[in-house]
């Protein structure tokens, strides 16, 4: 077996933790409420309640009135209390880091970590897949795979070009790789030819942006939404099925102990996109012994593990049939 599942005090400690970060989730679905501030603005002689918000936005409430001072009043109380909540959520979850590290349940690259985190805080839509999928499935699974693994330099960064739109609105008028950079000021692109898709720090670590292919949307349509010095999503033939399937999420924690979402593709969808890339002729052999191994240790996740997933035919559809045959026969020791 490729992994080991975790002991009593490990299981407890990260069912706390996650419970923890999910409980700060929720906390932080209220910030927009409390976003920015307020404060009287003098116009003519007569006070005026604004509010104003990151980046300069701002408008008027109305006049300073008994009903405009109870306004400002209960904004900065609430405001007060969440920002209360909020470091002592963040406090309890630097306490249970040490938990964490203590049981070996810190797992996932800091240097990934941090891009995730500086995506996720401009809500990028996109999805982590390849190695670093296997960090979402080991945590659901309460497991962890050995280490040979997992041992990776970079991070696949799945973004959808049908929605890039959203995604170049999201910048509000940065890049993506300006966003990459916010977690590593390192980070710089690093590829020669048509697609400047990969960007990689000081230390060597890359980041690969990657779409489907021109199928339904084509890829210059994504390209030209973006700036002319942004990344380039590279797009590869085979992703357009991990597109078309379910997302997965889970909670993990990074090398420090701190808790991470990372949102990757149905661990079926998984096997299935490794078990196919593993027999491709023309891939590198010490690449497709890898995605066969990969494509192994999930399947028996599946089959061991994660027996909660719901019964779904998206991946199905989503795969080609003779794909799915192949896989069975290949992996009918796991009935996958």
């Amino acid at each position: 077996m490729s992994y080991m599942p975790f002991g009593p005090e490990a299981s407890r400690v990260a069912i706390n933790a996650s419970q923890l970060f999910e409980a700060l989730e929720q906390h932080r679905t209220g910030a927009r409420y409390v976003e920015g501030s307020m404060h009287w603005k003098r116009i003519k002689g007569r006070d005026y309640l604004y509010r104003c918000y990151t980046g300069g936005k701002n408008h008027s409430i109305g006049p300073r009135s008994e009903e405009t001072e109870q306004t400002k009043a209960k904004f900065n109380t609430r405001k007060a209390a969440y920002k209360e909540r909020d470091a002592s959520l963040k406090e309890q979850l630097r306490l249970h880091a040490a938990y964490v590290r203590a049981n070996r349940l810190n797992r996932f690259p800091l240097v990934g970590a941090r891009v995730i985190r500086a995506l996720q805080r401009r809500s990028i839509p996109f999805r982590i897949i390849g190695t670093n999928a296997l960090y979402a499935y080991e945590a659901r699974a309460g497991v962890r795979i050995d280490p040979q693994h997992l041992a990776t330099a970079d991070m696949n960064v799945l973004m959808d070009a049908r929605q890039g739109l959203r995604i170049v609105a999201t910048l509000e008028g940065d890049t993506l790789l300006s966003v990459i950079q916010a977690s590593d000021k390192t980070f710089a692109p690093i590829t020669a030819g048509q697609f400047e898709f990969r960007a990689g720090n000081a230390n060597g670590y890359r980041v690969d942006l990657i779409t489907q292919t021109a199928n339904p949307m084509p890829m210059s349509d994504f390209e030209r939404q973006l700036e002319t010095t942004d990344l380039k999503p590279v797009g590869i033939e085979s992703l357009k099925w991990a597109i078309a399937s379910p997302s997965f999420e889970a909670v993990a924690f990074d090398e420090r102990g701190m808790p991470l979402r990372l949102t990757t593709i149905d661990p079926r969808a998984f096997l299935l996109h490794k078990w196919h890339a593993g027999h491709q002729p023309d891939r590198d052999a010490l690449k497709r012994h890898r995605d066969q191994a990969q494509a192994r240790i999930v399947a028996s996740l599946l089959h061991h593990e994660l027996r909660e997933l719901p019964t779904t035919r998206a991946v199905e559809r989503a795969f080609p049939h003779l794909l799915s045959q192949q896989v069975q026969a290949g992996l009918d020791d796991l009935e996958v």
